[in-house]
């Protein structure tokens, strides 16, 4: 869900919604919805046979080395390579 959808959908501006994120996880929103999607990115890896490609795709992600390297950031290795850690 994007903010724009988020404001639209709780009636609050995102300039509020983001600082309400922030004082409970000291995180701004766009981290802490993307800890989500990247999370469902690892069960996605871990529990299908999906290319990469398809599961970047599937959490919305347009540029695939932007997800490469927000996954990595996040778990340490490559999706790739978390897979083959957790088969």
């Amino acid at each position: 869900m994007t903010r724009t959808e988020l404001e639209l959908f709780l009636y609050y501006s995102g300039d509020y919604l983001n600082r309400i994120v922030n004082k409970f996880t000291d995180m701004c929103l766009y981290d802490y919805g993307m800890t989500f999607c990247l999370k469902k990115a690892a069960q996605y890896l871990t529990d299908t046979k999906e290319p990469v490609s398809a599961i970047a795709a599937r959490m919305k992600f347009t540029n695939r080395t932007h997800f490469y390297s927000l996954f990595k950031e996040k778990y340490g290795v490559t999706p790739k390579e978390y897979r083959q850690q957790h088969l």
